[in-house]
């Protein structure tokens, strides 16, 4: 009985460790491409469209936006970090 738990545990942990991983990758994927994250949080955010520190599980994405006239809602810098460590990062 105690090895079935045990192997079920483990299987869940490494579901769990696989899942959390997709979510870090894809969100990672998007900040390098100049993208908003999908799997966040918003933390404190400002009244430009968006701008400020977005959360995850086990990291933090800090966004800088601004309103153009001409095309709505822009996106000017991502910055993912994990562990205080930037691991993503874009720039325009």
């Amino acid at each position: 009985m105690k090895k079935k738990t045990g192997k079920v545990f483990l299987i869940t942990a490494g579901v769990l460790l696989l899942l959390w991983g997709a979510m870090v990758t894809t969100d990672s994927i998007r900040c390098s491409s100049l993208k908003e994250p999908i799997f966040v949080v918003p933390g404190i955010t400002q009244d430009d469209g968006g701008s400020g520190t977005y959360h995850g599980i086990g990291y933090e994405v800090e966004i800088k936006k601004h309103i153009d006239p001409e095309f709505g809602l822009c996106v000017d810098a991502v910055e993912m970090k994990m562990f205080g460590k930037v691991i993503s990062a874009s720039i325009v």
